[in-house]
């Protein structure tokens, strides 16, 4: 194990206001004058584009999108940036959004996606975007040679080595988020992706993450000389969508409950087993008080809109073939299709309900989730390996589990559910202290870092 979970009986309440600020202290990156910025985020994998995004669609359109958005869409908002771009692949076909053929998306006044072409026009996994890589970066320069910008943001190790390229060429520094690190999943079979990470790790002028778990163990597992002078811990804000108070709960929740108003135990995740859904479908299957009074309500991907495929594929047989247990009928339901504004208007029906959230990844390198359960005043049963410990430290909505055992995971959700006086103290928390993790606060923070590398600091 990683750390020691904190027992399911445990909440980390109360929290003084001064002890929540210093939980989620970030890098020391004190305001610098410099000139008006430009910068640039490269980020390849995923369908990324402009609000709505489909979230699931892929097995790589996920939370760094999400992040590149919120970073993007704030830094834009600041007087000293005078242009944000976010590059990435152009492709289409293949039942993706017409969208991503396009090869400028404009965000806001100024924020926007530009989409490079390369001969391969098809939509590709991660793991296949290797090949692409050189012809990518070839148009990238191009792309950087014609508007320049101060700095660079690069999101995982691929997009890194296309920013190595360019301050090569063109002295542009660079900053890079890892996301999510291969050393981190354990396997043989992604060597190759740690000696890219670890690469990155080692040329960047800064490396940018979100918790004290991702510079304690994760960066700390590859090794780097003299990295940590240019580690920076920059928490983001939760995922931006707009206005969406008039969307209406979509047919198939009450379609497949038979008691829609049973308090609601939602999960959201991307089906990749590290995200651990078939834990909490197990532990929920398993526990006679949970399904006596609860639903469960899973959202993973998007299998009706896109036909999932390997590891995405093989999760959700798993899920479905707990799911036609007889005695999960009419209390458990997989969404097969929804939209970002469905799933803020879960939240806050599942707040409604008294209900609670789950992330029981087996490991979170962040957990943006959370950030919007805090936001709708959900409370929150989290794993404890990783960034929610940050998180539920932090705004104090919820219990922390070991999201390898199955008891641990629905007894805290019974615990959150049956105890009226706990779940209020996890919810007006939620509510009060969301707002401590910010885009606005990371823009102003990582602009400053930007200055310094700008002028060479």
């Amino acid at each position: 194990m990683w750390c020691q979970p904190a027992p399911a009986s445990l909440v980390p309440l109360p929290i003084t206001d001064r002890q929540r600020a210093s939980s989620i202290k970030e890098s020391r990156t004190e305001p610098i004058e410099s000139r008006a910025l430009k910068i640039v985020h490269i980020a390849l994998g995923g369908c990324l584009k402009g609000f709505p995004v489909a979230y699931g669609l892929t097995e790589d359109t996920g939370g760094h999108i999400a992040y590149v958005l919120g970073a993007a869409m704030a830094q834009g908002s600041l007087r000293s940036v005078t242009g944000v771009t976010i590059l990435t692949r152009l492709f289409e076909g293949d039942g993706v959004d017409a969208v991503h053929a396009q090869a400028v998306e404009r965000l806001s006044e100024k924020v926007a996606i530009r989409r490079l072409a390369t001969a391969n026009r098809a939509y590709l996994e991660k793991a296949a975007l290797a090949a692409e890589l050189d012809a990518f970066t070839e148009a990238a320069l191009r792309a950087l040679e014609i508007d320049r910008p101060d700095v660079i943001h690069a999101h995982f190790a691929d997009a890194a080595r296309v920013a190595m390229a360019a301050r090569r060429r063109l002295g542009i520094p660079f900053v890079y988020t890892p996301h999510s690190l291969a050393l981190q999943k354990g396997a043989n079979h992604v060597e190759p992706r740690v000696s890219d990470e670890r690469a990155a790790l080692a040329a960047a002028d800064a490396v940018v993450v979100s918790s004290r778990d991702e510079i304690e163990r994760q960066v700390a597992a590859y090794e780097v000389a003299g990295i940590g002078r240019r580690l920076h811990r920059l928490p983001p804000g939760p995922p931006s969508c707009p206005a969406d108070d008039d969307v209406q709960m979509p047919g198939w929740l009450a379609a497949g409950l038979a008691e829609p108003e049973r308090p609601m135990v939602l999960a959201i995740a991307r089906p990749v087993r590290r995200k651990n859904l078939l834990a909490l479908v197990e532990a929920f299957a398993g526990s006679d008080a949970l399904r006596a009074r609860a639903n469960l309500v899973i959202l993973a991907g998007q299998p009706d809109r896109k036909r999932p495929t390997g590891e995405e594929a093989s999760v959700l047989a798993g899920i479905a073939a707990v799911l036609d247990d007889p005695r999960l009928a009419g209390i458990a339901v997989r969404a097969g299709h929804h939209s970002h504004a469905e799933v803020r208007a879960l939240y806050r029906r599942a707040q409604a309900l008294g209900g609670v959230f789950v992330n029981p990844a087996a490991h979170e390198p962040f957990g943006l989730t959370l950030l919007e359960a805090a936001e709708a005043g959900l409370p929150v049963v989290a794993t404890c390996n990783g960034g929610p410990r940050d998180i539920v430290e932090a705004i104090g909505h919820g219990l922390l589990i070991d999201p390898h055992d199955r008891a641990a995971i629905a007894a805290a959700c019974l615990r959150v559910i049956g105890d009226a006086g706990l779940r209020r103290a996890l919810s007006e928390a939620a509510l009060r202290n969301a707002g401590l993790f910010s885009w606005s606060r990371y823009a102003e923070r990582s602009v400053t870092l930007h200055g310094r590398l700008q002028q060479g600091q």
